[in-house]
């Protein structure tokens, strides 16, 4: 995901948007990531999608809900697309 979700994270700056990495490296990445799952509130989509990796998730923490899941086979445009369209501003 490196690349694209850096760049998106990028065209995000100063969005209503927070991005959060979990790590599934090791063991002690995983602790490390199912706490921070923990502080957002977010433990129990974390534990549905765990450890899957070469996707990220566009959630709304108000709603609870996952509105897109992005996947590395898209390009860095069609993620800002779907955070704009998330956000109302696209």
């Amino acid at each position: 995901m490196g690349p694209i979700a850096t760049d998106a994270a990028k065209n995000a700056e100063g969005k209503s948007i927070q991005f959060v990495k979990f790590d599934f490296t090791s063991d002690e990445t995983k602790a490390a990531s199912a706490a921070k799952a923990e502080k957002f509130g977010v433990a129990d989509l974390y534990k549905e999608h765990a450890p899957k990796t070469g996707f990220a998730l566009l959630y709304d923490t108000k709603s609870k809900k996952v509105i897109k899941k992005l996947t590395a086979s898209e390009d860095v445009a069609a993620w800002t697309a779907e955070i704009n369209k998330a956000l109302g501003k696209g």
